[in-house]
């Protein structure tokens, strides 16, 4: 029950009251005053609900306003190596700048957070020294083109979700992993065993940033740079097996992979967005 349903039944109530008065004796000047107060309360009250209740109204929309859709965006550009070629003659070494493609999704988790993730692949070839390894590269992509350039990764971690009329921010940071090829090379001569065994499966930390300019409540077409910076070393290890003697073993450590920043142009589609909060375009 309300504020105005409880004033009107208190005014019959005293309406009936007044009238059974009346049936024993003259009206009274208390009554007529009673009656008039009623009135004053009930009709001081009525802007006041309707206020609470335009309140309301806005805070429920203010909340449906603040829901982020599911988002996806699809973004390809430049990938620049910025750890350049530490122990290039054990490791190898990549081209300075590659194709980057990334596949990214951002879940609401509430009001402008969201939990990211990002499927990328970048394409390049690793230059080594081991001519076996570069044959089999070269085979490789005879039979599947384009096969062995392919170094996916993934990340995930959390997006914070700004948007102002048709433009949208959206900074994020996470962690991920990824792998620009392992190997596993050994050789015997004259009795020698010659073992070399390199990873190149870091996992990293991983920061950027989308610019967007929404063109519907769709789709939006997005500006991404993203940073990726190495949290573990690569190894290389080579050990070297003599007759009669222990392994003598060397290892090296570069942070030279996963350590690159990626400049992209893409498109994202908001997914679910409410259809009530509409942007109007100029």
């Amino acid at each position: 029950m309300n504020i105005k349903t409880f004033l009107i039944m208190a005014t019959m109530g005293f309406a009936i009251c007044g009238n059974a008065q009346v049936k024993i004796k003259s009206l009274s000047l208390i009554f007529k005053r009673q009656v008039a107060v009623m009135v004053f309360l009930i009709i001081s009250i009525l802007p006041i609900t309707a206020q609470e209740t335009n309140q309301t109204s806005k805070e429920k929309q203010k909340v449906e306003s603040s829901r982020l859709p599911f988002m996806m965006s699809f973004s390809i550009g430049s990938n620049f190596n910025t750890g350049g070629s530490d122990y290039a003659e054990w490791f190898g070494s990549r081209a300075d700048v590659a194709t980057q493609f990334d596949w990214r999704m951002n879940v609401p988790l509430f009001r402008h957070w969201c939990a990211y993730l990002d499927l990328g692949v970048s394409f390049f070839n690793i230059q080594t020294d081991n001519s076996g390894e570069n044959i089999a590269g070269a085979v490789i992509d005879k039979l599947f083109p384009g096969l062995s350039k392919i170094k996916p990764s993934l990340s995930t971690g959390i997006t914070y979700v700004v948007e102002k009329r048709e433009w949208q921010f959206m900074p994020r940071a996470g962690i991920g992993w990824t792998s620009a090829g392992n190997s596993n090379k050994m050789k015997s001569t004259d009795g020698k065993i010659y073992q070399l065994e390199i990873n190149r499966s870091p996992m990293f930390f991983n920061t950027g940033a989308s610019i967007g300019y929404r063109t519907s409540n769709l789709c939006s077409f997005i500006l991404d740079i993203n940073y990726r910076c190495p949290l573990q070393d690569c190894k290389a290890t080579y050990t070297t097996t003599l007759p009669d003697l222990l392994p003598v073993t060397e290892v090296m450590k570069s942070r030279s992979w996963a350590n690159d920043l990626s400049v992209s142009l893409g498109i994202q589609l908001q997914l679910g967005k409410n259809n009530k909060n509409k942007i109007k375009l100029q």
